[in-house]
């Protein structure tokens, strides 16, 4: 009798589960099936009355962004691969707006519109950035150190470099008038970048990376996604080669071009980091750099920087020592023209000397020496 009624248990849960999922696939496709019909109502409402184009325009893209996030619901419970379910429902809901939008032009005679087009991507990526985030976060926290790594580090800057002195107010203002105004003017990079990565490799957009900040305080640090996702899983924190195949196709892009880097204007505007300054470090890489060379914290009496004098004057592939020493040289004599001059050669070695062919990696001496 006990196996039988455990049977029977075992049976109405089963039972129970197949009418949870269908009965849930049934809600998911009636309620998308009615935001077609609300869209279509739309529509013919807003072409037909005058003076409700920017009211219109903005609800077209609320409903695109909702029916691309109800498609993916209704495929949750679908046998498929999450980058595969996202980008279903993407092309889904985008399919069904353009076939609606078409039909809609057929019948009134209405000239074809790119804007209202772009709108309708727009809108539809929006939901997929909504479900994105529902379902795993819009950023990748790989590798963070524990509390144990994290308390040593700054516990040990405390020992050897006590606590740094403020920002000078003159550095502060530039880097929160710099970072607002790239904010601004950069959306549209942020947009068509994390469009394209998400289309490559559907998921989290952003990489936080663990860093050391100053004082030796952990930070996170924000990277638009260059790779795969889970990129660290099986190896941890690990630098990128040159040919890593990690990288996604347009990532390769990003890292040339350091537009993978933008998302650092929202740590610059909260004080972070600054323009200038040594580039941050791992905290799990700086624990190892610490026990080997204590002098190390003496990087962080200053805010780690989008760009570093070690990375103009020097490369990627520096030992902690040699970093060390630019490092050193650079808070000697901060100052803003000093900073405003790196600034400059950060822009030309990313937009011009690594574009040239058989560059040697490293900028000309005579350009290191302008201002000096």
């Amino acid at each position: 009798m006990p196996k039988q009624t455990f049977g029977l248990a075992d049976s109405n849960s089963s039972s129970f589960s197949i009418w949870q999922q269908v009965g849930g696939r049934v809600i998911s496709i009636t309620i998308t099936l009615l935001l077609i019909l609300l869209i279509w109502l739309f529509l013919d409402w807003m072409f037909q009355l005058p003076g409700t184009n920017a009211w219109g325009l903005s609800a077209l893209v609320f409903l695109a962004a909702v029916l691309s996030l109800a498609i993916e619901r209704s495929f949750s419970s679908l046998p498929l691969s999450i980058a595969r379910r996202y980008r279903m429902a993407f092309f889904a809901s985008a399919g069904l707006f353009l076939v609606l939008w078409l039909l809609f032009l057929v019948i009134s005679g209405s000239p074809f519109s790119i804007w209202f087009l772009l709108l309708i991507i727009f809108g539809t990526f929006l939901g997929s950035i909504l479900a994105t985030h529902f379902n795993e976060g819009l950023w990748e926290n790989n590798s963070p150190p524990s509390q144990e790594v994290t308390r040593e580090v700054y516990q040990q800057h405390q020992a050897l470099i006590g606590q740094p002195g403020p920002i000078p107010v003159l550095k502060r203002g530039f880097d929160i008038l710099l970072s607002a105004l790239g904010l601004l003017l950069s959306l549209p990079v942020w947009f068509l970048g994390v469009f394209i990565i998400w289309l490559e490799d559907p998921g989290p957009l952003l990489f936080v990376k663990n860093s050391v900040g100053k004082g030796g305080m952990n930070f996170h640090q924000y990277k638009l996604r260059t790779m795969v996702r889970g990129a660290e899983d099986a190896t941890g924190p690990v630098l990128a080669s040159e040919k890593d195949e990690r990288v996604l196709g347009m990532g390769y892009l990003l890292r040339k071009t350091a537009l993978d880097e933008l998302p650092q204007l929202l740590n610059i505007l909260a004080g972070e980091m600054s323009f200038v300054g040594p580039r941050p470090q791992r905290t799990v890489l700086v624990q190892g750099y610490l026990h080997d060379l204590p002098a190390y914290a003496q990087r962080h009496s200053v805010l780690p920087g989008l760009a570093g004098l070690a990375q103009v004057a020097g490369d990627y592939y520096l030992t902690p020592l040699q970093k060390l020493r630019f490092d050193r040289l650079y808070i000697k004599y901060t100052s803003l023209g000093f900073d405003l001059k790196l600034i400059f050669l950060a822009f030309l070695l990313t937009f011009w000397y690594r574009w040239q062919k058989d560059w040697d990696g490293r900028l000309p001496r005579r350009l290191l020496r302008i201002g000096s």
